[in-house]
Parts: C-alpha cells; sequence; structure tokens
C-alpha cells in the first residue's frame, strides 16, 4: 500500500470512528424513529449540518418546577424526591423522543429540549405546544401529587413553567456530550424565569408573531378536543426589568381552560 493509499485510508477510519461515536451521541438525545425505536432519526441534512458546524434553526422549551428548591427543602424523604423528580425526567425524554424532538439536558429542577426544523415552521411549534400541554397536564394529575405526599410543609406555587423561544443554534459535542448551543436557550429560559404563577407558559415574541402571524391568528387546533389561545403580554425579566414583549399561551379542551 503506497503512503497515499495508506492515508486515504487512515482518513476513512477516523470518518468512521467519528461517525461511530456521533451515532452514540444521538441515541442520547436524539429523536427516536417511527418504526423501530432502537433507532434514532436523524436527516441526512441535520448530520452534514451538526458535522459541518453549521446553524440549525431550532424552536427550544424550558420545563421548571417552580420552588423547586423549597420542595426539596421539606421532602420527607430527599432520596423519594430524587426517585420523583427522575421519574419525571425520565418519562417526557422518552415520550419527546416520539414527539420528534432532542433531549439537550437534565436542568436541576427540570429540563431543556429542542426541534429541528426543516419543513414548515408553524407545524413543527403545534407538536411543540402539544408536547408541552401534555408535559403540565402530567405533572398536574402525577408528580405533584406526588412531591406533597413527600412534604412536611406544602409551600403555595408549585407546578410547572415553561419557556420557549425559537432561531439559529448549534448541535456540538461539548465536553463528551451533544450541547444545544444558542441565544434561543437563553430565551427560553428566561421565559420560563418570567413565569409569575404554575402552568404558565410564556414565548418569546419572535417566535410567537411567527407562530400568530404578528397576532393574527392567535388561537389553533393541537388535536380534535384540544386548541391553544395565545395572548400578546410584557413580561419582567432579569435583562429588561422594564418588561420585554412575549406570548402567554393558555390550553383549551372543550372550551375550558385546563390550567386556569
Amino acid at each position: 500500500m503506497d503512503r497515499l493509499n495508506v492515508i486515504e485510508h487512515l482518513q476513512e477510519v477516523v470518518e468512521d470512528l467519528h461517525s461511530a461515536h456521533m451515532d452514540q451521541h444521538f441515541q442520547r438525545h436524539a429523536p427516536l424513529h417511527s418504526s423501530d425505536p432502537t433507532r434514532t432519526d436523524v436527516s441526512p441534512r441535520v448530520r452534514r449540518a451538526i458535522a459541518e458546524r453549521e446553524p440549525i434553526e431550532a424552536i427550544v422549551m424550558t420545563a421548571d418546577i417552580r420552588k423547586s428548591s423549597s420542595v426539596m427543602r421539606e421532602s420527607i424523604d430527599p432520596l423519594q424526591y430524587a426517585n420523583i423528580l427522575d421519574d419525571f425526567v425520565g418519562e417526557f425524554r422518552t415520550v419527546l423522543g416520539y414527539h420528534n424532538g432532542w433531549f439537550d439536558k437534565f436542568t436541576g429542577d427540570g429540563f431543556i429540549c429542542y426541534w429541528l426544523i426543516e419543513d414548515s415552521f408553524a407545524t413543527q411549534m403545534e407538536t411543540v405546544l402539544a408536547f408541552a400541554a401534555a408535559v403540565m397536564e402530567s405533572f398536574r394529575s402525577y408528580y405533584y401529587p406526588a412531591f406533597v405526599a413527600n412534604l412536611r410543609n406544602i409551600p403555595s406555587g408549585v407546578g410547572l413553567s415553561i419557556g420557549i423561544d425559537a432561531g439559529p443554534c448549534h448541535v456540538a459535542p461539548v465536553a463528551g456530550d451533544l450541547t444545544l448551543l444558542g441565544l434561543p436557550i437563553v430565551g427560553a429560559v428566561r421565559m420560563a424565569d418570567a413565569a409569575r404563577r404554575p402552568y404558565e407558559l410564556l414565548m418569546n415574541a419572535y417566535p410567537g408573531n411567527r407562530l400568530t402571524d404578528g397576532g393574527a391568528r392567535e388561537s389553533g387546533a393541537l388535536a380534535s378536543d384540544l386548541r391553544y389561545q395565545a395572548g400578546r403580554c410584557v413580561v419582567e425579566t432579569k435583562e429588561y426589568p422594564e418588561g420585554q414583549e412575549a406570548y402567554a399561551f393558555s390550553f383549551l379542551k372543550g372550551g375550558q381552560n385546563l390550567f386556569a
């Protein structure tokens, strides 16, 4: 084998190793294939963008348990608190995979996830909203009572806050793991932090304007019995204490607000 062939062979070996390593990342973070849950569903376009460090438009969602530090402090059995939290994140990490979503990270009192936009923004956002409604409903119906059963004292205002933002991001290995990088992560966290009541979903103005055509279309169907209602609002954030524009979302089933 001459020198040129040796170099080409080594390049192929390196590429194969890199591909195998990336597949391991995808197994931990990427959505699952609809017909074979043992495989991930990552398009060639997304694979190429990650490999070549190109930006990808993403919708980012962060789910945050309100007053989690108080819940942990008041827990009768701290390990039970950890078990419930593990069940909550683990369940929705699995559900997320069937909603074409990517799991980014556990945050200590919730998680960050994202969807990479390859087709219609509005269609993808409706998938995100349907997932968010399912997360809030499950937390309220099952995980909140489980936390309460383990508390000495029950603080008011415990619930789930969700923040959403969108825009160009990079998906790249950092410290040995696949991580989402970009301003929409900051925006989603900022929206969740700005929520002032349990089971409130706030969306930054940029994706909110895109979904609602600048406020012209304020509602839409997510399922046969589930609709969303979006309304413009101004929220105080750490970066903009005087207020910044956002959208507050409510979910309606049978005409009734699920989280009123």
